[in-house]
């Protein structure tokens, strides 16, 4: 097994991480604490990030993207996210949701839409699943009708009327296309009364609610979406009626929660090495206390769970990119395990720094709080844990 990576990929890691070094870290923490979300979303960084190549990176170069595969974007998103990981998240939500539409797409609405993400930096997209009384209940098995996604698509004739609300979108208010997760058909499960359409900001009958104030990841956005009457034409329909669980269950599905679990390593390097420094300066009983072995520990302990969380999430994506003999579980179960450890990291690290680590001088609680949104973030780990059952 080769663990090298190839000369394309250390050059994206370096593009990465020099965006990062350079454009993130300079301003971020001052960024994240404006209380406005319209003047906190980072569209300056978005807009660097994005003529580097950034935002199409998942494209395939004959459709003018960057091809890069899921292991590809798997590092750049550790390297966005050392920056900081809301804005991370930002690009990994228009990476992964552009690669769907670009498999699901007809010609027409290739031609419609392809064009102008291609020319506008600020085309982001976003994808309305989650619902305010609906979330895991989408991931887990549960195929009765009473269970899953609420919002309704009705046929009228050349249209479809949808009524419904999303919350917690990624995204969401900053996105120029949504791709919305409906229920044709209320009389069967999700595996068959799911279709997805896509919704432009300004279409009648579609707003955005409330933005939502989170603990982390401040530099990205989530908001609701609201539907009311909302005529969507058959047109942008973009999975079979009743198909979009067949639609997703594709490599969207295979690699999407393996790529997005990526990015949490970002913050939590950055933490451990944060750490690592100031325990080589801090001196207490007359050494620098990374010479106390209990300190010591505790970084020993960072450094061996980052290294297995990223060697698991690699291999992951690794083994989704091949042809055949790909688990799911092994994507799921990637993702709890390095979320997991990469809280730990962070809690350990602040640790190190002692007191100080708990003043928001400090870079240590803001680690904290962001990698603290992947313990739920792409699926929550309980559900995750189900979907990764051995029976099942």
């Amino acid at each position: 097994m080769d663990f090298s990576l190839t000369d394309t990929q250390r050059a994206l890691q370096a593009l990465a991480h020099d965006f990062a070094e350079k454009e993130i870290r300079p301003v971020v923490r001052d960024r994240e604490r404006i209380d406005d979300p319209a003047e906190r979303f980072p569209w300056d960084i978005l807009e660097k990030g994005s003529r580097l190549g950034l935002r199409t990176l998942s494209l395939p170069e004959e459709r003018g993207g960057g091809g890069a595969n899921l292991l590809d974007l798997c590092i750049v998103g550790e390297e966005i996210a050392w920056g900081d990981l809301g804005v991370a998240v930002t690009f990994d939500q228009t990476w992964k949701i552009i690669h769907f539409l670009d498999r699901v797409w007809n010609e027409e609405q290739r031609g419609r839409y392809l064009p102008a993400f291609l020319e506008d930096h600020r085309f982001h997209l976003a994808v309305g699943m989650t619902e305010p009384n609906v979330g895991s209940e989408n991931f887990t098995p549960h195929d009765s009708p009473e269970f899953g996604v609420r919002t309704r698509a009705v046929r009228d004739g050349d249209d479809w009327v949808i009524n419904g609300m999303k919350h917690f979108i990624s995204n969401g208010g900053i996105a120029k296309l949504y791709t919305l997760v409906t229920r044709t058909d209320p009389a069967v499960g999700v595996s068959e009364g799911l279709t997805y359409f896509m919704v432009s900001p300004g279409q009648e009958g579609f707003s955005i609610g409330r933005v939502h104030e989170k603990m982390g990841q401040r530099l990205s956005q989530n908001a609701e979406l609201i539907f009311e009457n909302c005529r969507v034409p058959d047109a942008d329909r973009v999975s079979e009626v009743g198909g979009g669980v067949r639609a997703r269950s594709g490599s969207f599905s295979r690699g999407s929660v393996i790529e997005s679990a990526a990015t949490v390593l970002g913050p939590a390097r950055a933490a451990y090495e944060d750490a690592l420094e100031y325990a080589r300066n801090r001196v207490q009983g007359g050494k620098p206390i990374i010479e106390h072995q209990g300190v010591g520990f505790m970084l020993a302990d960072c450094y061996a769970d980052y290294q297995a969380a990223r060697q698991t999430l690699h291999y992951a994506a690794w083994r989704a990119m091949q042809d055949e003999g790909y688990d799911s579980k092994l994507g799921y179960m990637a993702k709890v395990f390095a979320s997991e450890a990469c809280f730990r990291i962070a809690k350990r690290s602040l640790e190190v720094w002692g007191g100080m680590g708990y003043m928001t001088e400090a870079p240590m609680e803001k680690y904290l709080r962001d990698v603290t949104s992947f313990l739920h973030s792409a699926g929550t780990n309980e559900a995750q844990r189900v979907r990764s059952m051995p029976y099942l």
